[in-house]
């Protein structure tokens, strides 16, 4: 019974891990990059929980399988805890990618999981899962697009209302990036 338990709380940190890097990457591609103030709260609880999670002996399932990942996540939630507790914090340029990168793993992990408890009744529905699964994470990226191009429109209207066409352009090659990456998506 305490295994049982021990994968659950080891998947509820996986779902924190994911929310807490989403909102790293939302942050840091905001108009004014910084971290969210969740981040010097956050960060170290996360990480010390990846640290007793590798520590386990009788790690089985996802957490064998995903240690690599986990120590990833760990050494990312150490950085960021280090850049939070500097004097002035400065975000390295390719944090939104990497906190992306390793949330889609995170989502992965989660829904593998859940489909493990549910692949009696649904042997024969991989492909749907995998399908929902991407588009799930197409939206998440898709969510961040949007509000990159909210907070560039706010920004173009609060500073200069004069329809500047650099602003038009830099909105239409959004658009034009979106497109594409959803399209990569679906191939």
């Amino acid at each position: 019974m305490p295994r049982v338990s021990s994968q659950l709380s080891d998947l509820q940190w996986v779902k924190q891990v994911h929310d807490f890097l989403i909102e790293v990457a939302r942050a840091s591609l905001a108009d004014t990059p910084k971290l969210p103030d969740s981040v010097s709260t956050q960060a170290l609880p996360l990480a010390q929980k990846a640290q007793d999670i590798l520590q386990k002996s009788a790690n089985t399932g996802w957490q064998s399988e995903k240690s690599q990942w986990i120590e990833q996540v760990r050494q990312l939630l150490l950085e960021l805890s280090r850049i939070a507790l500097g004097e002035r914090p400065k975000l390295p340029e390719n944090i939104a990618q990497r906190a992306l990168t390793l949330a889609e793993t995170a989502q992965d992990i989660h829904e593998d999981s859940a489909d493990s408890e549910d692949d009696d009744d649904d042997a024969g529905d991989d492909g749907d899962d995998k399908e929902d699964a991407s588009r799930e994470i197409v939206l998440s990226v898709n969510d961040l697009f949007k509000h990159l191009k909210d907070r560039l429109t706010a920004e173009h209207q609060s500073n200069n209302g004069t329809g500047d066409p650099g602003w038009q352009q830099v909105l239409t090659l959004l658009d034009v990036v979106q497109d594409t990456y959803n399209r990569i998506q679906k191939s």
